[in-house]
């Protein structure tokens, strides 16, 4: 009896705990990101690391704004690690009328984006969506060399 009182105790104590721990993401704005990423880099034999080219995403959706004429974007983003994080960036990316697709692949810690054809969405405008939602950007990339994996497998 005292056992088991004793193990229900502990439990009840430690849960206020465990809830504040892992319920981060109640307020996004008070989410903490980390500033040092290191996604983006392979290890080569002498301890340098060497940079893995960017490449864009493919999703149905992506691809469907391609064909439509879309310009591919993607952005390394710091602090992106869970599908809370990719909401925010959908939710603040996906209203821009210049943006006809929007993925965010936490694998790669990028945002990737389709720009409507004809449309322009400035870096400095991207980066202040991207601190909008509740992050920092690492670097923007731009152009045809984005499409460069387009034989990899569809994330989705």
């Amino acid at each position: 009896m005292i056992r088991t009182l004793i193990l229900t105790s502990a439990l009840v104590l430690a849960q206020p705990a465990f809830a504040q721990e892992h319920d981060h993401h109640g307020d996004h704005a008070e989410h903490q990101h980390d500033d040092h990423d290191h996604q983006g880099h392979e290890t080569v034999e002498d301890g340098e690391a060497a940079p893995i080219e960017i490449a864009l995403s493919r999703t149905p959706e992506i691809e469907t704004a391609l064909n439509a004429g879309g310009q591919p974007v993607v952005v390394e983003v710091l602090g992106v690690v869970c599908d809370f994080c990719a909401k925010a960036m959908n939710k603040t990316f996906g209203k821009r009328d210049e943006v006809s697709a929007v993925y965010v692949d936490l694998d790669t810690k990028t945002l990737n984006l389709i720009l409507v054809s004809g449309a322009e969405m400035p870096d400095a405008e991207i980066e202040r969506l991207v601190v909008r939602a509740g992050y920092k950007t690492k670097a923007i990339h731009r152009g045809e060399q984005l499409l460069r994996g387009s034989d990899a497998p569809d994330p989705a």
